[in-house]
C-alpha cells in the first residue's frame, strides 16, 4: 500500500511543458510517468552548414495588436513553406493570434533591419491536432510565406519512408529556445532564448514504438530541447544530405517550483515527419495557385 502511494505521488508530479512559450501556452499537468530532453548545453550557431541548419528559421506568432507573443522554431521544406508545431499557432489557447512572421537569422536581434523577415501568408494546422492525457496529438502545422529564401538558406528534404527505424541514431537538432533550464517567462527579449543553438542527440526512447511520434530520453544525452524549441527540425544525414525526420513537440518531466517543468530530466517527444508526409503533400497541392 505504501509503494502504491509513492507511485501515485510520482505520477501526479509529472507534467508536460510546451516547448513554445508565450501568452496562452501554459503548462498543464498530465498523468505521465516518464523520464525529458531538450537546446540546453547546445553549440551556438554562427554559420549555416550542410547539416540541416540552412533550413532553420525563427517562427514568431503575432497578435491582433501587432505584438510578438511567443517564440518557436521552424524548418523550410520549399521556397515558400515550412513545418512547425501546431501548438505554436493554437488560436483556441491564444484567441488573439492573428498572423505570424519568420526571421532568417542566427540571433534574435528582432529590431535589426539587416535581418531578413517574411510575413506569413497562411498557416494550416493539422485537422486532428489536440491535447490529450498522454501529450499532444498531431502536433504539426505548415506555414506559407512570400518573398523567397535569402542566400545561405535552403529547403530540407523530408523523410517519407514510414518503415525507417532511427533508433540509436544521432540527430542534429536546432532551436531558438531557452539555453537555461529555468522558470523564466518569455517576454520582450525572450530571456535566454532567441539565439540559434545546435544539439547532437541520440534517439533512445523507442523510435518504432508508435507510428506518429518518437521520444528522446534525457538519460544518456547531455544536450536538451526546451521552451522555444517547439517546431524545431530533427535531422539525419543521408549520403551527406540532411533529411528532416522529426518536428519537436513537447517535453515531459517533473514539475518544479512555480510550475516549472524541467527540460533536463524526463523526455522530449517529436512528431514523425514520414507519418505526416501524405498530408503535407495534400496541403501543398491545395495551396497551389
Amino acid at each position: 500500500m505504501k509503494n502504491s502511494s509513492v507511485l501515485l505521488s510520482l505520477v501526479t508530479s509529472i507534467a508536460i511543458t510546451l516547448s513554445a512559450c508565450g501568452p496562452g501556452s501554459s503548462d498543464s499537468t498530465v498523468s505521465l510517468n516518464d523520464d525529458s530532453s531538450g537546446v540546453i548545453n547546445g553549440t551556438k550557431v554562427t554559420a549555416r552548414r550542410d547539416d540541416g541548419s540552412r533550413g532553420v528559421v525563427l517562427f514568431l506568432p503575432v497578435n491582433s495588436l501587432g505584438m510578438t507573443v511567443g517564440i518557436c522554431t521552424a524548418t523550410l521544406i520549399s521556397d515558400h513553406s515550412f513545418l512547425t508545431a501546431a501548438h505554436c499557432f493554437d488560436k483556441k489557447k491564444s484567441p488573439t493570434l492573428s498572423r505570424f512572421k519568420i526571421v532568417f537569422a542566427n540571433e534574435k536581434g528582432l529590431f535589426n533591419t539587416r535581418e531578413h523577415t517574411r510575413n506569413g501568408s497562411k498557416i494550416v494546422v493539422h485537422p486532428e491536432f489536440r491535447y490529450s492525457k498522454v501529450g499532444i496529438l498531431n502536433d504539426m502545422a505548415i506555414g506559407f510565406f512570400a518573398g523567397g529564401i535569402p542566400t545561405g538558406f535552403e529547403p530540407i528534404e523530408i523523410e517519407r519512408d514510414q518503415n525507417k527505424n532511427y533508433q540509436n541514431h544521432f540527430l542534429n537538432i536546432y532551436g531558438y529556445g531557452k539555453t537555461k533550464d529555468s522558470a523564466e517567462i518569455f517576454a520582450i527579449g525572450y530571456g535566454s532564448a532567441g539565439d540559434l543553438h545546435k544539439a547532437v542527440v541520440k534517439v533512445n526512447g523507442g523510435y518504432g514504438l508508435m507510428q506518429d511520434r518518437y521520444a528522446i530520453l534525457s538519460n544518456g544525452n547531455t544536450q536538451f530541447i526546451c521552451s522555444g524549441d517547439s517546431g524545431s527540425g530533427q535531422f539525419i544525414n543521408v549520403n551527406g544530405v540532411p533529411r528532416l525526420i522529426g518536428v519537436t513537440s513537447f517535453v515531459t518531466g517533473e514539475k518544479k517550483f512555480a510550475g516549472h517543468v524541467t527540460c533536463t530530466k524526463g523526455r522530449s517527444t517529436a512528431m514523425k515527419v514520414s507519418y505526416f508526409a501524405k498530408w503535407i503533400d495534400e496541403v501543398h497541392e491545395e495551396a497551389r495557385p
